[in-house]
């Protein structure tokens, strides 16, 4: 029935703001932009992001953000003033949460080397 998720919509209380957060702290690829939504690339994946100025709402869905280098990731996050989380473990993955300016949140994750 679907073959693959093609985006994640995200609100943004400014979004010419959270364009150069964006571009600037997470190193994302603006790919379209219409002038109302922006849309950008997340490394090699297929799956995009969406952000659009509106409500920021608290939400339980969040996207999860794949890294070779978890840690080297944190610090680089840190070093940008970003708000991030502890890196936890969960069987067979590590990960930490980090929002971005609005409090939107990601969380980034690793696979445990066997």
């Amino acid at each position: 029935m679907f073959s693959k998720v093609d985006t994640v919509h995200m609100c943004v209380k400014d979004l010419k703001k959270s364009i150069q957060w964006y571009l600037e702290v997470l190193e994302f690829e603006r790919v379209y932009d219409s002038g109302e939504y922006v849309v950008f690339q997340i490394g090699q994946g297929d799956s995009t992001l969406t952000v659009q100025e509106g409500e920021v709402r608290p939400s339980s869905v969040k996207p999860i953000l794949f890294s070779d280098a978890l840690e080297e990731t944190r610090l680089k996050l840190v070093e940008k003033d970003v708000k991030v989380g502890e890196i936890k473990e969960d069987g067979e993955v590590t990960y930490f949460e980090f929002w971005d300016i609005d409090g939107n949140c990601f969380e980034a994750c690793q696979y445990i080397a066997d």
